[in-house]
């Protein structure tokens, strides 16, 4: 029998409910993953009002998230990865009440908004003791795995999967912290070694933008070093770009995500490598052109309709020129 949103049936024995489920939805992956997810979280919001939303993010993504709570989602539940943390008596002790804490919430449906399988994700499904989970790892009760889509339609999916609709997302992620400044920036931090672009062109680049905006941009990057594992840093970079353009450039580098976040605020354009503080401006309202080296824009492109993406026919960043950019930046002047 066809049922409203929210209107969730469970086998006798257990607890019954109608229109108030206790849910967990899950994203313990990567800023830009997590900000993909936001649309989902706030389509379980609109469909479950009165119910208890827990939200699972990872120790470092979570101030992304904060600005979520209370309207859209109750609690953040805060897991801290042993890669960042290493592995000691205290992250022992943290995974332990972690997972003692997880056991005890007894959720009535767990949704992993993840984009594919995640051994990681489906172990926290798994330890909620969730009657319900959805999710692309589960035998049943999920949609199945399509190619093709954007990391926004796969969580998406889910939701709309257990909600029993059939909507679209959005064409642009509500996120409630907004850009309202007017100012350019070129952002030059990237995890992924294939979305680098050279100092050279980033030079050549700030010249270009500060001679037809007549403005200083912003250089914004994540400071630290380059080689480290966990949060490679831009330092070096940095410094290169700034020996040869400081009398044009305002350097701001970004610590934190709170940091990102408020520099992007005086933003009304960003120059940017594919990578969380892409997806972060996109959500805000900046307009962007992003440079794709080896990922694949179909999924990970800004999901919003104000922005250009640059690849190569060899999908190497460096083949990427710097007219081509200014040519992207001025057709987004343009346009809006």
């Amino acid at each position: 029998m066809p049922t409203e949103p929210g209107d969730i049936t469970v086998d006798p024995g257990r607890r019954l409910f109608q229109q108030a489920p206790k849910l967990l939805l899950v994203r313990n992956d990567n800023i830009g993953d997590l900000i993909c997810s936001i649309p989902s979280i706030q389509l379980v919001r609109d469909q479950f009002p009165n119910s208890e939303i827990h939200l699972l993010v990872n120790s470092y993504n979570a101030p992304v998230v904060e600005c979520l709570c209370p309207k859209w989602v109750n609690r953040l539940i805060i897991y801290r990865k042993t890669k960042h943390a290493g592995l000691d008596f205290s992250q022992l002790a943290h995974l332990g009440s972690f997972y003692v804490g997880l056991w005890k919430e007894r959720y009535d449906i767990t949704v992993l908004l993840v984009g594919g399988v995640s051994r990681q994700a489906l172990s926290f499904a798994k330890w909620s003791r969730s009657h319900r989970v959805i999710s692309y790892g589960s035998q049943t009760d999920s949609p199945s795995f399509l190619e093709g889509l954007h990391e926004v339609e796969y969580s998406w999916r889910l939701v709309a999967h257990l909600c029993g609709i059939s909507d679209s997302p959005p064409q642009q992620i509500d996120y409630p912290i907004r850009a309202t400044g007017n100012r350019v920036a070129i952002q030059i931090t990237s995890r992924k070694p294939g979305n680098r672009w050279d100092a050279g062109r980033f030079i050549e680049l700030a010249r270009a933008l500060h001679a037809h905006t007549q403005q200083r941009p912003l250089l914004l990057w994540s400071p630290g070093n380059e080689k480290t594992a966990t949060h490679p840093g831009d330092d070096t970079k940095a410094l290169d770009i700034l020996k040869a353009t400081s009398s044009i450039l305002d350097p701001t580098p970004t610590s934190t995500l709170d940091e990102l976040s408020s520099a992007l605020q005086t933003c009304r354009y960003l120059v940017t490598p594919d990578g969380g503080a892409m997806h972060l401006a996109s959500a805000m309202g900046v307009r962007i052109v992003s440079l794709f080296g080896q990922s694949e824009p179909s999924r990970w492109r800004p999901w919003t309709p104000h922005a250009r993406v640059l690849q190569s026919p060899s999908r190497t960043i460096q083949d990427i020129s710097t007219d081509q950019v200014m040519s992207a930046f001025k057709d987004l002047e343009s346009q809006f």
